[in-house]
């Protein structure tokens, strides 16, 4: 089996994710802050170092302010659904992730932000066309890191220096390419980023979170047990201990910390291998004259949208399965996206490598495509 959906979940991991998630859930096995016996106590030593880990690794100028949570989409909404306030008027890329955008036109719908669509020429040109987009209640301007459809990358530095010297809050997803695309909070002019265990940082699922240069002050997501204060009625104001009621899940987010270490201790050669590994797919998806590859021209992480002519995506995904190639067709959660590109009637096939493929895996799935013509 060839696995390419990488940018859905990462299926092979590197060892040291899986043996970090079952000594948690073997040697470990208890919840941080739920108990002064040694091993509540060791637990949320762990807890605190992964923290540490996390926001090092993002270059967050806090240490700790780092909030877990089971995935990304719900550090968004926790953050989305908090920071804004009536009036507020967010700027969001026109490669966001649903993700992003059902959140914020909830909101819209509800009368309570109001949200506009950034071109690609606004992105790519923040000094010129992104200003034009800014209104006197711009609060926030929120960018995915790198597009769960394309790979390109879209949030770049120049971004957030303009909208800091605007005064604007800047957010980014960090989903897709939060592990193969180094980014820094302190350095890149980022406020909030919002990340994913599962995908590019190689951790056992159900671990994502929200990390923010301040601590956060807006009411939790969800209400319930945090381990301290039990005896009052609602989350107590401690952060980030209030914005993470309930049951950790510290396998996950152990193992989370060796993935990271793991990252950035072989950083150089992971990337080398997978810009090889992407250019010699798009050299052999250019090849077939049957096949349209979209933005292949833009700076990018792994992953490659195409479809392939008289042929829908699903029927083109469900030949590869035949063969023991697994891709992703359809919307992908990024309407906007499609959008973008011109393929919402359509949809796009995407593969998405990491340094675990082979060269031999791509020329295999270039070989089968070029039957299809």
């Amino acid at each position: 089996m060839i696995y390419f959906d990488n940018a859905a979940t990462s299926k092979n991991k590197p060892d040291v994710s899986y043996e970090a998630y079952m000594y948690y859930a073997q040697e470990i096995g208890t919840s941080p802050g739920r108990g002064s016996y040694k091993l509540g106590v060791q637990a949320s030593r762990l807890l605190y170092q992964s923290r540490k880990t996390v926001n090092r690794f993002f270059g967050n100028p806090s240490k700790t302010n780092v909030v877990f949570t089971k995935n990304s989409t719900e550090a968004i909404n926790l953050f989305l659904n908090g920071y804004l306030k009536k009036g507020d008027h967010v700027l969001i890329s026109c490669y966001e992730h649903n993700a992003v955008l059902r959140p914020l036109h909830t909101l819209q719908e509800a009368e309570i932000i109001t949200y506009s669509i950034l071109p690609e020429e606004a992105i790519e040109n923040p000094r010129g066309k992104l200003e034009e987009y800014i209104r006197p209640n711009t609060k926030l301007v929120a960018i995915t890191l790198a597009s769960n459809l394309t790979g390109q990358l879209v949030y770049n530095a120049s971004i957030g220096a303009l909208c800091h010297s605007k005064g604007i809050a800047v957010f980014v997803d960090a989903s897709q390419g939060g592990g193969k695309e180094i980014v820094k909070m302190d350095r890149d002019y980022i406020d909030f980023l919002a990340f994913t265990g599962h995908k590019d940082l190689y951790a056992m699922p159900g671990v994502g979170g929200l990390c923010s240069c301040m601590p956060l002050d807006f009411p939790p997501l969800i209400q319930g047990g945090t381990g301290i204060h039990g005896e009052e009625y609602v989350n107590p104001k401690i952060y980030p201990e209030a914005y993470e009621a309930g049951t950790l899940n510290m396998p996950a987010i152990w193992s989370l910390k060796s993935s990271i270490e793991f990252i950035e201790e072989n950083i150089n050669s992971i990337k080398q291998t997978e810009f090889e590994l992407t250019e010699y797919l798009i050299e052999g998806l250019l090849t077939l004259p049957h096949v349209k590859v979209y933005q292949v021209d833009k700076p990018r992480v792994s992953t490659i949208c195409f479809n392939v002519k008289n042929i829908s995506s699903s029927d083109v995904v469900a030949y590869l399965d035949k063969n023991d190639i697994c891709v992703r067709g359809g919307i992908h959660c990024a309407i906007l996206a499609h959008h973008t590109l011109g393929t919402v009637e359509t949809g796009a096939v995407r593969v998405s490598v990491n340094y675990m493929n082979t060269k031999n895996e791509i020329a295999r799935f270039i070989e089968l495509l070029r039957e299809l013509a």
